[in-house]
């Protein structure tokens, strides 16, 4: 294929024994409005008619055999090395796109010039036989220049994200090491060459399912070993960080603490890490109250002074 004839953007989905949520993240790339997009599945060992599935398809299939699994950032980095588009744009195998994702994102990025886009998502929440949705959209303080914050929060996952493939390739692609965190590691590198932005708008459906037990989200002890790793990978940065920017990367890793180890059952540790987190975010409450009560008495005494102005106006025409 000549680069002419290469399409601008490659979906690249990763997969393990989830044919019936595979169809649907298919069908959800199949049915974007974007036209110049390959579809990329690679499939990490599955043994539940993935295969048969894939082959059938007008799509490009790439499987691994189980001997050479290697994880899903092993997976998500042969999708990379084997994509034709200038754009690569992930999707785990239990989430899908809503139609108009990639061709919002593509005019993004394009209009911004930049190496990474995001968007908003919509939360599919499993609870047992009931299914409920939120939308969830971006923080607009992430929206810029994400070098110094970025490691304060997690601002987008796999799902959400298109990256232009050359600068993926530039900070080493994903890494293999990872099964936690991977996409704050990732963005942690991509943040420090060119600014983050989003499309304010949920443009993909995340699915939130605490039973699933083989969705890494529910694991807590490996982890928490992934956390120490990427803090230990990234500590440069992290000590250019003021005491209360570390104080919010505390927070960002204890409110994670907490939520998988309710979605693991581990009560105890959920309640410690829920006090904790408490006690982490008490100084950020104090600060926030004085600044309410510092701005509800400016905006008092601007209104007062408004209102006498007012008053004496009527006065001098009397």
């Amino acid at each position: 294929m000549s680069s002419a004839d290469a399409p601008k953007v490659s979906a690249v989905i990763t997969t393990h024994n989830r044919l019936p949520l595979l169809k649907r993240a298919i069908e959800s790339v199949q049915t974007q409005t974007y036209e110049s997009l390959e579809l990329i599945v690679v499939d990490d060992a599955s043994t539940d008619g993935t295969r048969e599935y894939c082959e059938a398809l007008p799509i490009r299939y790439i499987h691994i055999p189980k001997e050479e699994s290697r994880g899903g950032n092993y997976a998500r980095n042969l999708g990379v090395k084997a994509a034709r588009g200038e754009y690569v744009a992930f999707l785990d195998d239990d989430d899908y796109w809503l139609p108009e994702k990639i061709a919002k994102q593509v005019r993004l990025m394009e209009k911004m010039d930049c190496e990474l886009v995001h968007c908003g998502k919509r939360l599919e929440i499993v609870t047992g036989d009931d299914v409920s949705f939120r939308d969830a959209l971006p923080n607009p303080e992430h929206w810029g220049d994400m070098s110094r914050k970025i490691l304060m929060a997690i601002t987008t996952t796999t799902s959400l994200m298109m990256v232009k493939r050359q600068a993926l390739i530039d900070i080493g692609l994903y890494d293999e090491s990872l099964k936690f965190w991977q996409e704050y590691d990732l963005t942690i590198r991509l943040a420090q060459h060119k600014p983050f932005y989003f499309v304010n708008e949920p443009l993909c459906v995340y699915r939130i399912d605490r039973k699933d037990k083989g969705r890494l989200t529910n694991k807590y002890f490996a982890w928490r070993e992934a956390v120490r790793y990427i803090h230990e990978k990234h500590a440069a940065l992290y000590g250019r960080l003021n005491p209360l920017e570390r104080l919010q990367v505390w927070l960002l890793t204890v409110n994670d603490a907490q939520n998988r180890c309710l979605s693991a059952g581990l009560i105890w540790r959920h309640r410690y890490y829920k006090w904790v987190y408490k006690v982490l975010y008490f100084p950020f409450w104090v600060v926030r109250f004085i600044r309410r009560r510092v701005l509800h008495k400016i905006v008092s005494l601007f209104l007062a002074s408004l209102n006498n102005k007012v008053v004496t106006s009527k006065h001098v025409r009397k």
